[in-house]
């Protein structure tokens, strides 16, 4: 049972992984086509998901291109407690073949996907040698 448990834990690792990398690698090209700017915050909505839950607060941002047209997006990311308020200036990153696809630059918006599956996969490994490690355990006390 316990070298199921770790094949199991093995494979669901190598996917995390794979997910993970080519979150990475995807994320990384999208940063080396975008083009940044500053924005200032307009609004900020609080977007409830699944009812019954608190929410996250999504700011609205407004910038503007070379070209002086001003464009407005909502932020894909939302957090909770709101982490942006009314008049904050901040970054902004956007492709400038699609403006109207921008995103503040964070830490956080940029790397929270590959992240987690990285974490994800580095969980796998560990509970995959843990259900190794007591495989063979229990198989000598046999």
């Amino acid at each position: 049972m316990f070298l199921l448990m770790s094949a199991g834990a093995f494979l669901i690792s190598i996917g995390c992984l794979w997910a993970g990398i080519r979150a990475f690698l995807k994320q990384s090209r999208q940063r080396a086509a975008s083009v940044s700017a500053q924005g200032i915050v307009v609004s900020v909505r609080r977007q409830v998901f699944k009812a019954g839950s608190s929410g996250v607060y999504c700011p609205t941002i407004d910038f503007r291109l070379p070209s002086g047209e001003i464009i407005r997006f909502e932020s894909s990311f939302g957090t909770m407690p709101a982490s942006h308020s009314v008049g904050q200036v901040v970054k902004v990153v956007y492709d400038p073949r699609d403006p109207r696809k921008a995103e503040v630059d964070s830490v956080a918006a940029n790397w929270l996907e590959p992240g987690c599956l990285l974490a994800f996969a580095a969980g796998g490994v560990f509970f995959g040698l843990m259900f190794l490690v007591l495989f063979l355990i229990t198989s000598q006390a046999r």
